[in-house]
C-alpha cells in the first residue's frame, strides 16, 4: 500500500545544517520493518547547528523519483511546521 493509497503523505526525516540546506535524509519516516524481531529503536544526535526535521516529500520531488533529486530542495522554516521547498534556479 503507498501512502497515498493509505491516506498519509509521503514522509522524509531530514538532518539539515543552520541555512536549510539537507545534510541527510532517511526516508520514510517512521517505517517499520516486517521482521518484528528487528530492533526499531535508534536516535540521533545533531551536531551543533544542525536540527533533525520530519518533513513531507511534495509532489514534484516524488514524481522526479530519483534521490538525487533532492539536492534541488531545502527545508523552510517559514511557517508553522519546517517544508521542504524548491531552491530557486541559479541563473
Amino acid at each position: 500500500m503507498t501512502s497515498h493509497e493509505s491516506g498519509h503523505a509521503a514522509r522524509l526525516l531530514v538532518l539539515v545544517d543552520e541555512d536549510g540546506n539537507i545534510v541527510a535524509a532517511s526516508g520514510p519516516a517512521g517505517h517499520r520493518p516486517l521482521d518484528r524481531d528487528t530492533p526499531t529503536d535508534g536516535g540521533v544526535r545533531p551536531s551543533k547547528g544542525r536540527t533533525l526535521h520530519e518533513v513531507v516529500v511534495p509532489e514534484e520531488l516524488k514524481n522526479a523519483g530519483t534521490a538525487e533529486s533532492l539536492g534541488n530542495f531545502y527545508v523552510a522554516r517559514d511557517g508553522d511546521q519546517p517544508r521542504l521547498a524548491r531552491r530557486s534556479p541559479q541563473g
